[in-house]
């Protein structure tokens, strides 16, 4: 039997409840909803069907359920893509593409009308039937596909492409993960992909679930290490200070301990240093800087910004508010 769409959407989508009608202030949820403003005012290119700014939508749908304020700008931005993933014909199943599905499974919730899904669905659906896992061969896949392939799974109750999915990850975990070290890549925001992905699929899939317990594992192998590779002041980075980087980890750090995958007591002060220096990077407007370009080990600056490291930050702050005695 099938899980009716909303009903999957809603408890796999990575969203939260509204934070109480904001019954008392809350720094966190304030800051979000600047954050989120401040980029759909002045960030650029906006308008592309890019995996970047399908980051940023994933995390504006988080900052409207999180926060009941909406600025009305996800659900026209997937009306013109026509619901389409921006795929390369030579790339079919190129996991970037397949990134722009991820906000359109967060606003089926609003709009559930089965076209918004399913050119998606038919792209996951043929790679399955395709069955190469070698076609992730960046960590960055674990959060441009991994989510997506994992929640229309649950969704459509579709084993086979839920244990494909699993088939790939431990395809790319057996070519990209040091056990050792326990790190993914060099790059430490590479790491922030990853863990990030990692923990979007621990809140998709039901307790109990092997592939959850497998995932949860690795994220907690990562996470061990990159406790201990956090800045001073708060922050990760490859070459000095990345607020993607930061906000990733923070995001999944945060989760872990909200699914109960992470000890508390060892995560939440880092949890509150990377949210705390998470606010040194916002400007005076709320524009979120110091983002590091993906896949570069160039110094950020204050001035760097770009829709997935918005949209990192508003998923960190999401699960930062459960965290948050008052919010």
């Amino acid at each position: 039997m099938r899980t009716p769409l909303s009903v999957a959407a809603l408890a796999g989508s990575l969203l939260i409840a509204p934070a109480a009608a904001q019954a008392v202030p809350c720094a966190v949820t304030d800051t979000m909803v600047e954050a989120s403003a401040a980029w759909v005012t002045r960030g650029t290119g906006l308008a592309e069907n890019t995996w970047s700014n399908a980051g940023f939508h994933v995390g504006n749908l988080a900052q409207v359920r999180t926060t009941g304020v909406s600025n009305h700008k996800t659900w026209p931005w997937v009306q013109a893509n026509g619901y389409l993933l921006p795929l390369d014909p030579a790339n079919p199943y190129a996991p970037d593409a397949q990134a722009t599905g991820e906000p359109y499974l967060d606003v089926a919730y609003f709009h559930p009308e089965p076209e918004v899904l399913q050119p998606l669905r038919d792209n996951l659906r043929a790679q399955v039937a395709d069955g190469g896992t070698g076609y992730w061969k960046s960590p960055d896949a674990l959060n441009m596909a991994l989510p997506s392939f994992t929640r229309v799974a649950v969704a459509d109750d579709d084993k086979a492409m839920l244990d494909y999915s699993y088939r790939s990850y431990r395809s790319l975990k057996s070519r990209t993960f040091n056990e050792l070290t326990g790190l993914w890549s060099l790059n430490v925001q590479t790491n922030g992909w990853a863990v990030q992905g990692l923990a979007k699929a621990v809140l998709a899939l039901p307790a109990g679930n092997p592939y959850r317990a497998d995932y949860a594992s690795t994220l907690r192998r990562t996470a061990q290490t990159l406790r201990f590779l956090q800045r001073h002041d708060g922050f990760w980075g490859a070459a000095g200070k990345d607020s993607a980087a930061t906000a990733m980890i923070t995001y999944a750090f945060a989760a872990g301990i909200n699914e109960g995958v992470l000890d508390r007591d060892t995560y939440l002060p880092a949890v509150r240093r990377g949210w705390q220096a998470l606010q040194t990077a916002l400007d005076a407007g709320g524009l979120l800087g110091w983002t590091a370009a993906r896949d570069s080990w160039k110094p950020a600056s204050a001035g760097d910004s770009a829709g997935f490291a918005v949209g990192s930050f508003l998923l960190a702050g999401q699960q930062v508010v459960r965290l948050t005695p008052g919010c």
